[in-house]
């Protein structure tokens, strides 16, 4: 770290609140939606990634209902799997 920021840090206001975080990495998915990534350091001195995202529903009910359940399910297994590779 340099002047007590990591290598990775985009120094903005959140550096003063005793977090850093990185520039966000946004993907645009066409047809899909969008997934924007930040890597942040806690001032817990933990490292985690927060992950914001949109996707576009079906406009039938149950169809979008179903893209909901299986969106969550799917980020739980996700999760899961990062947290497990964690050193």
């Amino acid at each position: 770290m340099k002047q007590g920021h990591p290598e990775w840090c985009a120094r903005g206001h959140h550096c003063g609140l005793g977090e850093h975080r990185s520039l966000p990495v946004v993907a645009e998915l066409d047809s899909i939606g969008r997934v924007v990534l930040t890597r942040v350091l806690g001032r817990d001195g933990r490292e985690r990634m927060e992950i914001t995202g949109s996707a576009y529903l079906s406009p039938s009910e149950p169809v979008a209902r179903r893209q909901l359940q299986d969106t969550l399910t799917g980020l739980v297994d996700v999760l899961q799997r990062a947290a497990a590779v964690r050193g």
